[in-house]
């Protein structure tokens, strides 16, 4: 009987242990796939798994530039796809380490520029799922961005209203965090080390460095505030 289990034992043993290498390998060469679809920086894209249900599509003339580690990531068992499109003219930049999570759509129309700024002093820059961010003309997001799920972030109304300029570009400083399901929309403009709480709604706003902001549409709640992404051990 032992030695039937003992068998037993060294078979799954041996049998995970082909599965790790088959699963390790299959993600360097879809990695190293995906990274050749930069064109300048000197970075690379790594799949945190094997079967990341991933999809980037160039259209004519546009450039995505990386430098550091564009990484994927699954936020807490979420599978749904990550999507990235370029269309003719427009410009993907990634300045540094960065982490994109499962679900996260990321769109960016004729001639327009995405810039995002990667990991600098915290842990982790990143967005972590479930998020749509949709560039007309121009988005910038600084470095050290911490991200929650279900964000929708864009610098045009996608329609004319008359009379009314549709599009006005998003300026997200460094060190902010994004709450879940909050509209960074068009004009809005969010200082250095700002905290956006959740279900808030930007448009056509300038907020100062240090502010918590929330609220439909939102306002200035409180100054001077200060965050980290990680808590501190107790």
């Amino acid at each position: 009987m032992n030695v039937l289990r003992n068998m037993e034992e060294s078979v799954n043993r041996f049998l995970n242990l082909s599965y790790l290498l088959f699963a390790k390998s299959i993600r360097k060469i879809r990695s190293f796939w995906y990274s050749r679809k930069i064109d300048t920086g000197g970075g690379k894209i790594t799949l945190h798994a094997p079967f990341v249900n991933i999809k980037i599509k160039k259209h004519k003339n546009a450039s995505i530039h990386i430098k550091g580690n564009l990484n994927t990531m699954s936020h807490m068992g979420n599978k749904n796809p990550i999507y990235i499109e370029l269309e003719e003219n427009s410009t993907l930049k990634i300045n540094g380490d960065f982490l994109i999570g499962q679900g996260v759509r990321i769109f960016l129309k004729n001639n327009s520029t995405l810039s995002i700024g990667g990991k600098e002093k915290e842990s982790d820059s990143g967005i972590s799922g479930d998020t749509l961010i949709m560039a007309y003309k121009e988005i910038h997001i600084g470095k050290d961005f911490l991200c929650a799920w279900n964000v929708f972030i864009s610098d045009s109304d996608w329609h004319q209203i008359k009379g009314q300029d549709h599009q006005a570009g998003v300026f997200i400083g460094d060190h902010v965090w994004i709450a879940n399901s909050n509209n960074i929309l068009k004009g809005s403009n969010i200082g250095n080390n700002c905290i956006v709480a959740s279900n808030s709604k930007t448009i056509n706003s300038v907020f100062p460095d240090n502010a918590l902001i929330g609220g439909i549409p939102a306002k200035l709640l409180t100054r001077n505030i200060d965050w980290n992404r990680d808590i501190d051990k107790v």
